[in-house]
């Protein structure tokens, strides 16, 4: 239903501020392409796309852009498809508005195919009744102030996987020893920092009914084992049903949407208490 949002860790390796709106991507290489329109355009086109792709490695996702009559398509395709793309945008959808082309990495991490998890498969037929609705979730809506922690006195990952699970016991009866060994194992997989600074653990959580997500901010930034090499100072970390994959992919693409954006990353770490990120988070409109 929903797919993760394309060439996250190819824009965070850069170190640059998203390209400009018309740069070509390297031929051969897959793309993820955002456009945002109107909603009355929004099923032809998709429709028409879907049409176009038959049979190809697309990903095509679509979400209501919050407070608007506008919707968000994101296309995830190779780059000899994009002018194709392009033209059928510009004739089912005339006001639509092009952003991006985001390039993906050729040899994409663990955290980065998290983030692009396959595309083209919908819902998990196995998911429980009320998957669907919790998929629609999105970060800011399951952010609160006691989601928040920040100047969690840590100096590595497994001394932040051990607090996270102390603190899930206390404040949301969780064992901590079951969601610290959740992280453990997911990042035994392979780091989920994505560079530039920033993380995004998660994992599958036993006996969990409903998503969590928390905003942590270590008092000094760590190691993570990130891509780029840097330190970790800004990170989400994703507690999920285990049964909850639609959820899942849906939850990481949000932070993914919103990691993208430079102008996000600089203010959710400039942010000095939890009301201002969970009012940060509920404010944001995708660009």
């Amino acid at each position: 239903m929903t797919h993760p949002l394309a060439g996250l860790r190819a824009l965070l390796a850069s170190g640059k501020n998203p390209a400009p709106r018309h740069s070509r991507p390297a031929p051969g290489r897959n793309v993820m392409m955002h456009v945002t329109l109107d909603a009355q355009h929004a099923t032809p086109l998709r429709q028409a796309l879907i049409r176009d792709c038959a049979g190809q490695p697309w990903t095509i996702r679509l979400a209501q852009l919050p407070g608007t009559d506008r919707m968000r398509l994101s296309l995830y395709l190779p780059r000899d498809a994009v002018s194709g793309a392009i033209q059928r945008v510009a004739h089912l959808a005339p006001t639509a508005e092009l952003g991006q082309l985001f390039e993906v990495p050729d040899t994409p991490t663990d955290a980065w195919r998290d983030l692009i998890n396959p595309a083209s498969q919908g819902a998990d037929p196995a998911a429980q009744p009320d998957e669907m609705a919790g998929a629609k979730a999105s970060i800011a809506q399951l952010l609160s102030r006691d989601h928040v922690l920040l100047g969690l006195d840590v100096t590595n990952r497994d001394s932040l996987f051990v607090q996270l699970g102390q603190v899930c016991e206390q404040r949301f009866a969780l064992p901590a020893s079951t969601v610290t060994a959740g992280l453990l194992a997911r990042e035994a997989l392979g780091s989920t920092g994505l560079g530039q600074g920033v993380a995004v653990p998660h994992s599958q959580i036993k006996g969990l009914r409903r998503a969590m997500a928390l905003y942590v901010r270590p008092a000094t930034p760590i190691p993570f084992d990130a891509p780029d090499g840097n330190l970790v100072a800004d990170m989400v970390v994703l507690l999920v049903p285990e049964w909850a994959n639609t959820t899942h992919l849906h939850l990481l693409a949000d932070v993914a949407q919103r990691f993208c954006d430079h102008h996000f990353r600089e203010q959710l770490h400039a942010c000095a208490d939890a009301q201002a990120v969970c009012k940060l988070f509920a404010d944001y409109d995708t660009p």
